[in-house]
């Protein structure tokens, strides 16, 4: 079986439901993503400026949601959509005996733990958060 590694990350960009947007890319670079995005989703909407055009633009900025960022024209959700993706390569023999050494002190770290029934840990868990929300006198 072939493991794998980390090798780097790359942002996406995207757009929902959007077969023929051009700015469907890879980026090494979030901050490059983001604004190379909002430009083509500006560029697709509004086309080029023109001086002529009266139109007044949207505000573009980004925000967070679901571990991506989504582009809000003017507050409103685009579809336009960046994300972190991680490329793997397959790992080195000096990555494998790390990842089997973290394997086995993840494993003796939870075989070290006190095995107690989930029903009595929650019950526990509740007396204590009872306990710890009664005024004391």
């Amino acid at each position: 079986m072939t493991r794998l590694a980390r090798a780097l990350t790359v942002h996406l960009a995207w757009w929902e439901d959007n077969n023929s947007w051009d700015g469907y890319a890879l980026y090494l670079d979030e901050d490059t993503a983001k604004a190379a995005a909002a430009d083509d989703y500006e560029n697709y909407e509004y086309g080029d400026p023109d001086e002529d055009d009266e139109r007044q633009r949207p505000l573009l900025t980004w925000e967070t949601s679901y571990n991506r960022w989504c582009l809000l024209a003017d507050g409103c959700d685009t579809g336009v959509r960046v994300n972190a993706m991680t490329v793997h390569r397959q790992a080195s023999k000096r990555e494998i005996q790390q990842q089997d050494a973290l394997t086995a002190a993840q494993e003796a770290a939870r075989a070290a733990q006190p095995h107690v029934p989930l029903r009595e840990a929650l019950e526990a868990e509740a007396a204590r958060r009872l306990t710890a929300t009664q005024p004391t006198t």
